[in-house]
Order: C-alpha cells, then structure tokens, then sequence
C-alpha cells in the first residue's frame, strides 16, 4: 500500500514538473521572439512540438510560431498559425488572447502589398471587444489599425482616427507607439493624394527622436526609409539617397526580407534619376534576390484559401448557434405564452384598483406641473433682470472709454481743422498733427473693440469662440471654415486662450484676404496636458514663406513672435498653388 502511495505522488510530481518545464519553455521562445533571435526561436519551437502539450499551452505555441514566422515574412504561414491560435483561444474562452490576435492579424493583412484578404471581421471584433473593456491601450491600437487601413483610399479619414489613436495612447503614457503614430500621420501626409512634405519631414524627425532615446533600431530604420520616400518626391535625390544608406547600414532582425526588398527598389529608382545606371541596375538586382525569397504571390494566394476555409468554418458555427437559438426561442415563446394568460387574468382584476389610482395620480401631478411652471417663470424673470444689467454695465463703460479717451482727442481734431482755415498757421504742421490725433482715435476704438472680444473668449471658452468665428466667416459656395478638435477636454489658462483665438483669427483673416482658398481646415489638438497642437491649412494660391510682409495688422511675422515669446514653435509649409499648412506648438 505503501509502494503505491509513493508511486502515485511520484507520477504526480513528475506531472507537475512536466508541465513547469512546458511553460518555462514557452516564456523563453517568447523572449527569444521579442529579442528578434529567430534562429534560437526555432530550437525551442522544434523542441516544443515533440512534447506533449495542454489546450492553452498548444495555443501559446501556435501563436508565438506565427509571430516568429511573421519574422521570416513567411505571411501565408504566419496567417495559417494565427488563425489555429485564434481557434484554439477561442475554444478555451480566452477572450483577451482572442482579441490580440485578431488585431495582429490585421497588422499582417494590411502590410502585404496589394492584398485582397477581407480584413473588416478581425478589426471589428477587436473594436467591439477594445469598445467594452474601455482599455485606453487597446482603442489606441484599434483605431491604429483603422487609420491604416483608409491609408491609401481616404487620407483625412485615415489622420482622423490615427488622432483618435493618439488621444487614446496620451492616457497610457506609453512615447514609443506615440511616436509610431506620428511616423503613420507623417507617412499619410506624404502620400501621393497628400502631398505635405514638409509636415511629414516634421512629424518623422518628431518620431526619430523617440527611437533614437530608446535604442530601437528597426524603427529609426523605417524612419530613414520614409525619409528617403519623401525626399524622392521632393526631387533631392542625394539627400534621398544619403537617407536610403544609413538604413542600409542598420542592422535589422524585424521583417528584414520584406524591409530590404522594399529599400532596394527606392534605391534603384533615386541613383536612375541621378544618372548613375549600374548603381541603378546592382540595386535591381538586389531587389530581384529578396522578391524571390518572398514570393508574395504565392504567398498571398494561400492566405485567400486560409481565409476562405476558415469564414466557412465560421459561418457553419454560426449556422449551428442559429439553430440552437431557434429551440430556445420556441421554448421562450411558449413560456412567454403561459405567462401571458396569467398576466391578463392578474390585469383584468387589477383595472379597477389602478383607475383610482391613476385619478389621484393625476391630480398629483397636475400640482406639480403648476409648481414647476411657476418655478420656470420665476427664474426666467430672474435671468433676464441679471441679463439687462450685465448689458447696462458694458454700455455704461464703453460709454466711459469713448467719453474719457475719444471725446478730448475729436475735440483737439475739430479745434484743428478750425485752425487750419486761419490763412496764417503752418498748414503742413497742423496736418501732421491732424493725422496723428485720428491715428490715435482709431487705435482707442480698436483697443475698445479687442477689450470686448476678450470678454467673448474669456466667459465661453477657446473651442466656442473659434467655433462661432469659423461659422461667420464661411460663405457659402465660396470659402467653408473647419473647425477640428481632438482632445482638447478642459479650458486653458485665459491669457493662453486669448493668445491662440487670435492667431487662428489672424490666420483665417489671411486666408480670405489673400488665399482665395475654398476650404479652410482649422485643427486644435492637445495630446497630453503639457501641449497643445495648432494646424490651420488651406487649398488656396500658397505663397513664398520667405517674403513675408510683417506690416498687415498682427502678420506672420508678429505671430512668430509671440509663439516663440511662449517658448513655442512656429512652421509654415506653403508654395505657390499648394495651399498653405501652419502649424503651431505650444507648452501648457
């Protein structure tokens, strides 16, 4: 009996150790996968598949085989893994995994070029699953992946929710996918239905500081790359050129074939627009190596399969649950049905008790009703005497400001112009004199205007105020003003909001008077509570930035001050017949 106990606990241990050992194995493939250390990824993986494994540890190792593969931009493969671990999560009900990889899945579906794989189920259920658990992380990874997807087919859309993305990841605090959505806003506005290159410059520098200060060099790899891109189509070749070779000269495990293939082939095309042939035709050929190791093609035409077979399983899953819904609503019908009979019984006996009830009901509510309105007339009343004494006030004191200030200066003028009808007195002094009094005339009654305005902004706050310039300023069928925010939750400090309403209004002021634009996008962003982002751009003539006329009222060049005096930055991207895009940044 004894021999038998001991045999038991030593099967039982051994058991236990067993399995430790499987998940220990499975935490090192997944440091291995994260180091990008694909060769020693393979052992453990090979090592693994001859074990004997549980359901959730199967799982584990389906899924970290797809990311190791996705490594090797193996897609198909990856894909076909993916979905198994998908599967298999969702049998054990693992919502959290189900929903990760439904968001990788999306990752890999949008980076294979020209891919036909309907990819709407999988960033869908991760959207409704983010929606639900209200995970700032996720809905910023979600709306990543959305904004990615309208990439090429509608950019504004695509800025929209790689915004949404950014409001969503300032509440993890987490700079380096921050930076990352800078990198697909700047790659957005370089794209060829885009065209603001000097904001994407702007935007990828932002993000490369990011990698640079935590040692990604993958990412600052990518960053040379769309640099390069961007330098192609601004027809600066030896600079696209010194951007492609220090990616060249990075040292990448992530994705390698696919990032060389796609390297090589901008290489050859900016050393042909340079002239230099055979370095054109040695990095073709360079292209050619990497595109057979790839072989998209064929990759992607298994990814279709893999896709179609696994939406047949699904909707066969569906099809059963449909069924077994069906039962059980005809189960529920009939209870609803016995139910029913014993509802009217219990109404009918119930009508005669209620009717009394609602009568005294009634005339309850009929007191409150008058109580009520009463209430309401009283405060309206209320309302309104505070309302005709706030006007009495600020009538009283423009009355003051007109009477201390403008009445001596017109009476001076009036004394003056008398005097100037005195065939004796210097004409040529006396109208120097004039027009300086009326200089200083207009100056009070400007100032008095601005100290109103102020009044403006200050009780209904920076968004109300441009909102409700914007809606005077747009004339319809002529020029339409937007008005964009994203995250801008509180009021700021008064001064600071003053500053900023009278940029935009200046700049919006220029682009009627000079811009003839038809479309006005004003944006105002703020990321985090130590910044705010202002973008006001137009598709009208553009102009040269560096003639600037700095004497037109509060000009470009008096708003470069005043940004910089609030240790902020001042950028202008503009050209002839390009439209202009300003954008402004400042501390909080």
């Amino acid at each position: 009996m004894r021999k038998r106990k001991r045999f038991l606990f030593a099967a039982v241990f051994c058991t236990a150790v067993f399995s430790f050992a499987q998940e220990t194995s499975l935490e090192v493939l997944q440091k291995h996968i994260a180091n990008k250390e694909i060769e020693s990824s393979k052992l453990v993986v090979s090592r693994l598949k001859q074990q004997k494994l549980s359901k959730l540890q199967k799982a584990g190792l389906l899924y970290w085989e797809a990311n190791l593969l996705r490594l090797e931009n193996k897609d198909d493969l990856s894909y076909k893994s993916y979905i198994a671990a998908k599967e298999g999560y969702s049998e054990l009900d693992s919502i959290d995994k189900v929903a990760k990889i439904n968001l990788e899945i999306v990752s890999l579906l949008l980076a294979v070029n020209n891919n036909n794989t309907d990819y709407n189920l999988y960033i869908n259920e991760f959207l409704e699953y983010a929606k639900k658990t209200n995970k700032p992380e996720f809905l910023s990874q979600g709306f990543m992946q959305l904004g990615k997807s309208f990439y090429n087919t509608n950019p504004a859309l695509a800025i929209h929710y790689f915004q949404k993305a950014a409001t969503e990841n300032s509440k993890t605090k987490d700079v380096v996918y921050g930076a990352r959505i800078w990198q697909n806003i700047g790659a957005t506005y370089a794209s060829d239905k885009v065209m603001k290159l000097d904001s994407a410059l702007y935007l990828y520098e932002k993000a490369l500081q990011v990698y640079r200060k935590n040692n990604l060099p993958e990412y600052i790899s990518y960053i040379y790359i769309n640099k390069g891109v961007v330098f192609t189509k601004k027809k600066q070749f030896e600079k696209a050129l010194g951007s492609f070779l220090k990616a060249d000269s990075i040292p990448v495990k992530e994705f390698k074939n696919k990032n060389k293939e796609a390297l090589y082939g901008f290489m050859a095309a900016a050393y042909k627009e340079t002239g230099e042939y055979k370095k054109a035709l040695e990095f073709v050929e360079k292209q050619k190596v990497y595109q057979e190791i790839l072989n998209e093609s064929d990759q992607k035409k298994a990814i279709d399969e893999i896709s179609i077979k696994y939406k047949t399983k699904e909707k066969e899953k569906e099809n059963q649950t449909l069924k077994q819904q069906l039962l059980q609503n005809k189960m529920a019908l009939t209870a609803i049905i016995v139910a029913l009979v014993f509802s009217i019984i219990i109404g009918l006996l119930a009508v005669k008790n209620l009717s009394k009830k609602k009568k005294i009901i009634s005339q309850e509510k009929l007191l409150e009703i008058q109580k009520l309105e009463k209430k309401l007339k009283e405060n309206e009343l209320n309302e309104i005497d505070r309302m005709l004494e706030g006007q009495e006030k600020e009538r009283q004191k423009i009355a003051n400001e007109l009477h201390d200030n403008l009445g001596s200066l017109l009476a001076t003028l009036k004394f003056n112009f008398q005097a100037i009808q005195n065939k004796g007195a210097s004409h040529e002094l006396l109208f120097q004199k004039t027009d300086s009094i009326i200089d200083e005339a207009y100056q009070e009654v400007r100032n008095i205007a601005h100290l109103k305005n102020f009044g403006i902004i200050g009780k209904e706050g920076l968004l109300v105020s441009v909102k409700k310039m914007a809606e005077k300023m747009s004339v319809r069928n002529t020029t339409q003003f937007n008005v964009i925010p994203f995250g801008l939750g509180e009021r700021l400090e008064g001064n600071m909001e003053r500053a900023i309403f009278r940029f935009i209004q200046e700049l919006c002021t220029n682009c009627l008077k000079y811009a003839e634009a038809t479309e006005v996008n004003i944006y105002l962003n703020q990321h985090d509570v130590h910044e705010i982002n202002i973008i006001v751009e137009d598709n009208g003539n553009g102009f040269d930035p560096g003639k600037i006329n700095a004497h037109q009222g509060m000009g470009l060049k008096n708003i470069e001050a005043k940004v910089e005096q609030l240790n902020g930055t001042f950028t202008i991207d503009s050209g002839i017949s390009k439209g202009t895009t300003i954008i402004i940044e400042l501390p909080l």
